[in-house]
């Protein structure tokens, strides 16, 4: 299955990165991109801006167990947003859906639930899942720099 996902992954990839439709800002999980090149980025712009004359405020945003709160249906929009569809789309649909959890606490062992949201975690594909999910979130903001490592989001405005 992880062979499978790698071949999923890298055909992905390849999709959005050919049809530009990751997010400029995003530094996490992509090719060629890194804490080390999002915090250049952080630098330039603090540069920049001092070399202006003027200031820059920075807000730095963790959002709590974010790939763990991701909504299946919202993820599968943006997903088919991504122009991935066809065979790949439905294969990522049943990859989502009728997952399933057990929990042992103190040797017992719950009955099995259903996963509603999430990211499969350990999974190939959760990052990139992710990143297709957040891909977004800066798409009103009109004039701060927004720059993002996964979930770790840095909003900068001068």
């Amino acid at each position: 299955m992880k062979i499978f996902e790698r071949v999923v992954k890298r055909n992905i990839m390849k999709h959005l990165i050919e049809q530009n439709l990751l997010n400029p800002g995003q530094h996490g999980f992509v090719p060629g991109r890194s804490t080390k090149t999002q915090l250049l980025q952080h630098y330039c712009d603090i540069f920049e801006t001092l070399s202006e004359g003027t200031r820059i405020d920075t807000i730095f945003l963790d959002f709590a167990k974010a790939f763990d709160k991701v909504d299946h249906d919202i993820l599968l929009q943006k997903v088919a947003k991504h122009k991935i569809k066809g065979k790949i789309g439905l294969w990522l649909q049943e990859f989502l859906n009728n997952r399933k959890y057990r929990v042992v606490a103190n040797g017992e062992m719950s009955d099995v639930q259903d996963v509603l949201s999430g990211v499969p975690q350990g999974t190939v594909l959760a990052a990139v899942l992710f990143i297709i999910m957040i891909s977004d979130v800066d798409e009103n903001v009109k004039s701060s720099i927004v720059r993002l490592f996964a979930d770790d989001t840095r909003i900068s405005e001068k």
